[in-house]
């Protein structure tokens, strides 16, 4: 097992063991958190939560996530249909990973969602639409990370969206105005972008994810 397998496996047993415990302080259950990777699904499970948000189980490209977001409402709205794998425009930078080719790819006009943890595209397809009811859009957090592509210009552009509550994880110093969701984390590893296992949870020194959802 990888270095960063090994650190996912410790966040699951973590997770397992606390979430009641932390289930009791969070006041605001009923929260949707839009995440560009599986962080989302990461939280709700750390607090034993239903998952309030379709991106959950998934992971969308830097480029697309961007545009994803720039009209969220309107393109959680539209119809979700799904391509062959090896159709993808970024075939030749995930065919390098393992499990590419396993996962239904489900597209959103000219947007691609990788459904990593989907077995079928039937099921990819009724969580979403399922999921995507039940956002609540009074009680939001939109975070996106240096991951999948990411590049200054989409780091400027998430920056400017209109969302009260925006969180942006890096390892990166980039040459644009910081917020106070701007989190910067060490990392022991050198790739050049945060791994998943990295990114703040529940406990973080980097943020109180309890606090803050409970003032959203």
């Amino acid at each position: 097992m990888t270095y960063e397998g090994i650190r996912l496996r410790l966040l699951s047993l973590d997770r397992s063991l606390f979430r009641k415990i932390r289930n009791k302080k969070l006041v605001n259950k009923e929260f949707t958190i839009i995440s560009n990777n599986c962080w989302g699904g990461m939280i709700y499970d750390s607090y034993g939560l239903r998952k309030n948000s379709p991106t959950v189980g998934m992971f969308i490209m830097a480029d697309d996530y961007i545009k994803f977001i720039s009209d969220l409402r309107g393109n959680t709205s539209k119809e979700l249909t799904f391509i062959d794998p090896e159709t993808s425009r970024y075939a030749d930078i995930l065919r390098k990973e393992t499990k590419f080719g396993s996962y239904p790819v489900g597209k959103i006009d000219d947007m691609e969602i990788m459904f990593l943890h989907s077995h079928s595209e039937q099921e990819a397809k009724e969580k979403w639409e399922r999921r995507c009811q039940r956002i609540n859009w009074d009680k939001l957090i939109v975070k996106f990370n240096d991951q999948n592509g990411c590049t200054e210009e989409h780091v400027k552009i998430f920056n400017e969206l209109p969302f009260e509550h925006k969180l942006f994880f890096t390892v990166r110093d980039w040459p644009v105005n910081k917020w106070n969701g701007f989190i910067k984390v060490k990392q022991n590893t050198k790739d050049g972008f945060i791994t998943t296992s990295h990114e703040p949870y529940v406990g973080s020194k980097y943020i109180n994810l309890t606090e803050l959802i409970n003032g959203l």
